[in-house]
C-alpha cells in the first residue's frame, strides 16, 4: 500500500458514503409486503389490501416515468410521495410521522444485511475522529432512511443522511455532494465519498471536489490507486482492505 500518494496519504476530515451496495446488500424489491407492514399499523385497515397498494404504487411508477426513467429527467421520486397517493386514494389512515412510514414501508419490502467489514470500519472511523454521513440515491428521505441506517448499524455514528428525495437531483449531480458538505460544514476537498457505483459515486465525487473511494468486490486487488480522467480514486474489494490503509496511515 506504499505506493499511495497525495491527496490518500492526508486523513479525511469526513467520509460520505452510498448506501445500497456499499454499506447494505438488498434483496428484491417487494411493495406488497411493505404495504402490508403498513396495513398492520394502519387505523382503518380494512378499507384496502396490500395487493391494491402494491398496484396504485406500479401505477404511480408508470405515470411517473417521463421523469425518473431512460431519457427522462433523472429526478427522484420520493417515496413519501408514493405513500401519500395510495393511502388518499384508499382512503386509508397510518398514524405515524410519514419518516417512520418510510422506514417501516422500507424494512419489510425487501431483504437486507450489512456489508462484510462495514460495522468495524466504521467503529475506526469513530476511533480516529473521522466523521462519517451518508448520500444516497434513494426514494426514502434522509429521515427515513437515518432510521433505517439505525435500526440495520445501531452502533455507527452517521451524523445525517441526505437522498436525492429530500433534493429531487440524482447522483452524480453535483448538488447533493455540496449540499451535504455544506452542511456538515466541511471542505469538500477534505472528504471521502465511498460508493459502489463508478459513475454516481466516483464521477460525482469528483465532480464535486471529493476523494472517492469506489467499492467493488470483484477488483482484483484489495486496495489500489487508479487513474480517471487525471484523477486519482480508490478501488477497494472489501472494507478491511480501507480499514488496514486507514491504520497504517493514521
Amino acid at each position: 500500500m506504499s505506493d499511495i500518494i497525495i491527496p490518500y496519504d492526508q486523513k479525511p476530515e469526513m467520509i460520505f458514503f452510498d448506501f445500497g451496495g456499499t454499506l447494505f446488500v438488498d434483496g428484491r424489491c417487494c411493495p406488497a409486503d411493505g404495504f402490508a407492514a403498513l396495513l398492520q399499523a394502519a387505523e382503518n385497515p380494512d378499507v384496502t389490501d396490500k395487493d391494491a397498494l402494491a398496484a396504485l404504487w406500479d401505477e404511480y411508477l408508470e405515470d411517473t416515468e417521463p421523469v425518473n426513467g431512460e431519457g427522462g429527467a433523472h429526478l427522484e421520486i420520493p417515496l413519501s410521495a408514493v405513500l401519500t397517493y395510495a393511502e388518499m386514494m384508499t382512503g386509508l389512515r397510518v398514524p405515524l410521522p410519514m419518516s417512520e412510514q418510510e422506514e417501516l414501508f422500507d424494512r419489510y419490502n425487501s431483504t437486507r444485511e450489512a456489508i462484510a467489514g462495514v460495522p468495524a470500519f466504521l467503529d475506526v472511523l469513530k476511533k480516529y475522529g473521522i466523521r462519517a454521513a451518508v448520500i444516497s440515491n434513494n426514494m426514502m428521505s434522509g429521515a427515513g432512511l437515518a432510521l433505517a441506517v439505525k435500526r440495520w448499524l445501531p452502533s455507527s455514528a452517521m451524523e445525517f443522511c441526505l437522498t436525492s428525495a429530500d433534493l429531487l437531483f440524482m447522483k452524480p449531480d453535483r448538488h447533493l455532494f455540496l449540499s451535504a458538505a455544506k452542511y456538515a460544514g466541511v471542505d469538500p476537498a477534505r472528504c471521502w465519498y465511498c460508493g459502489d457505483g463508478f459513475n454516481p459515486d466516483v464521477r460525482g465525487a469528483l465532480g464535486a471536489g471529493m476523494l472517492p473511494v469506489f467499492f467493488d468486490p470483484d477488483a482484483e486487488e484489495p486496495l489500489s490507486k487508479q487513474r480517471y480522467d487525471g484523477s486519482d480514486y480508490l478501488l477497494v474489494n472489501r472494507w478491511d482492505a480501507l480499514r488496514e490503509y486507514l491504520a497504517e496511515f493514521f
